[in-house]
């Protein structure tokens, strides 16, 4: 039997597929992630079950759709019963670790922990040293002893954060672009450093005869954008590209997409963006690229840490997010019920020396319910019951008919009074509205930049009604098959 790999789960929190230079951005500056994809695979057509943090989390940790798993927006914590794959690797001998933002349960108001919530398993992690977008728990307690000045400025970015949440649209700071906040922290004191160095410190200290597995989860580039100063003058706002828009875009699109530009959405976040200036998109893009190169270099320690242990061979490591960003294309910001490749598409990158083929790209549709048994492939761990996810790894080893034709992304988002479904193939982008005439119908080969919704378009009714038909079935097949039947009666 082929020894065990050590295991590495890279996420960061809101990053566009197309924020990284093996992605095709030649703006921004990642050249670890990118050596990642050189020395690795990359997926071209991964796609998430859901667009915000929570849920998105949970299908990669339950291997599950969120209609099943139960965590169908953010507020709602993860069903204690539901198996999630540190617990098998751990009964598998693998040492586990949670490190960074981990947002299995609510995270809404601050907290001193965010795992105060978790069941008592602790979802299968041994070892735990979380943060959170509020920036409390163990980092907060760090940083104040490392470093008082950082944590005056970190505790306030953290009452800040909480704050604009709670906020409604008349209390918004609107003087300048949302949540922009470039700040004068020490980049060796940040909050992506930290989850780093807890990394680095598991990696150090592994022992040789165990194998380990570290969920490594930067909260960054998540709002607010706070990158230190330094990092945010790397990027000129006025050098960047526009964000992707057309004037007019939204008229046919449905209602909420309107009401969400000018301020009266649903979500915590109330702005008018109507009011920003092309600077201001440019500021905002080069804060978030700022966050970005500084997680990248963190990954660039990571990854040193690795080579120096001597593990380089031994050792599987898997790059992706949770979601997207909308960052100003179609005049948006942030997250929601905007089922746009920029928030539902994601970056999957994996790679393990002399087992993972080096520089491959592939086409196959992949989603997020997939990294749990790819990761028990792997590790050589079986799959629980009710597991809905396929592993990527035959498509690693070649295997043609391997991958999906189709991708399935749910949202009900009781704050919008929406429940939709999105069917995504390589032709085309069907979003399906419970109860609603509106939908929404895309030519991703004709119009990639998802300008025209052809959902009441004449010449596509035939596409439209086919696409139907394949999400209906698609719905049925990821019905929940827990609890097994063991008997006849």
């Amino acid at each position: 039997m082929a020894k065990r790999p050590n295991i590495l789960l890279i996420m960061a929190d809101q990053l566009r597929f197309d924020a990284l230079g093996c992605y095709g951005n030649n703006e921004i500056h990642t050249p670890n992630i990118d050596s990642l994809a050189l020395n690795g695979s990359t997926f071209d057509n991964h796609f998430v079950q859901n667009p915000v943090c929570s849920p998105s989390r949970c299908s990669i940790l339950t291997g599950r759709y969120p209609k099943n798993h139960g965590t169908r927006d953010n507020g709602i914590p993860l069903r204690d019963e539901e198996v999630c794959f540190p617990e098998v690797l751990r009964s598998s001998g693998y040492l586990t670790a949670a490190i960074g933002k981990m947002h299995f349960t609510t995270q809404f108001m601050p907290k001193e922990n965010e795992e105060d919530d978790w069941p008592e398993d602790n979802y299968g992690f041994d070892v735990i040293h979380t943060t959170c977008d509020c920036k409390t728990g163990e980092y907060l307690t760090w940083l104040k002893e490392q470093s008082p000045r950082d944590y005056e400025i970190v505790k306030m970015q953290g009452s800040r954060k909480a704050k604009e949440d709670r906020a409604s649209a008349a209390e918004k700071d609107t003087s300048g672009a949302p949540q922009l906040y470039p700040s004068d922290i020490d980049p060796k004191f940040h909050q992506s450093t930290w989850i780093a160095d807890q990394t680095i410190s598991l990696i150090q200290n592994a022992a040789a005869d165990k194998p380990f597995f570290a969920l490594c989860s930067f909260v960054d580039p998540h709002h607010p954008f706070d990158p230190p100063k330094s990092y945010y003058e790397m990027y000129d706002p006025d050098k960047l590209s526009a964000p992707t828009r057309q004037e007019g875009e939204l008229e046919d699109k449905p209602p909420h997409f309107r009401r969400h530009r000018v301020g009266r959405g649903c979500s915590n976040e109330k702005y008018d963006y109507r009011k920003l200036t092309d600077r201001q998109w440019g500021e905002v893009k080069a804060a978030y690229y700022a966050m970005i190169t500084l997680i990248d270099e963190n990954v660039g320690r990571i990854l040193q840490a690795i080579k120096d242990k001597g593990i380089e061979n031994d050792t599987l490591i898997l790059f992706t997010n949770d979601h997207g960003e909308l960052l100003g294309d179609h005049g948006l910001l942030f997250k929601g019920p905007f089922h746009y490749d920029c928030l539902i598409k994601a970056p999957m990158i994996l790679s393990w020396p002399g087992v993972i083929p080096k520089g491959s790209r592939y086409a196959q549709i992949t989603e997020h319910v997939d990294i749990m048994p790819t990761i028990l492939d792997f590790a050589q761990a079986g799959v629980p019951n009710g597991v809905q996810g396929m592993s990527m790894a035959p498509i690693l080893r070649g295997d043609l008919g391997a991958g999906r034709d189709c991708a399935l992304t749910e949202f009900t988002c009781y704050d919008w009074g929406l429940n939709l479904k999105t069917l995504t193939t390589r032709e085309y982008k069907l979003t399906y509205y419970a109860g609603e005439q509106f939908g929404e119908l895309y030519d991703r080969n004709k119009d990639p930049n998802e300008f025209t919704n052809l959902w009441d378009h004449p010449d596509y009714q035939e596409v439209k009604q086919k696409l139907l038909m394949r999400l209906l079935d698609r719905m049925v097949q990821t019905e929940d098959t827990l609890p097994l039947r063991i008997g006849k009666y």
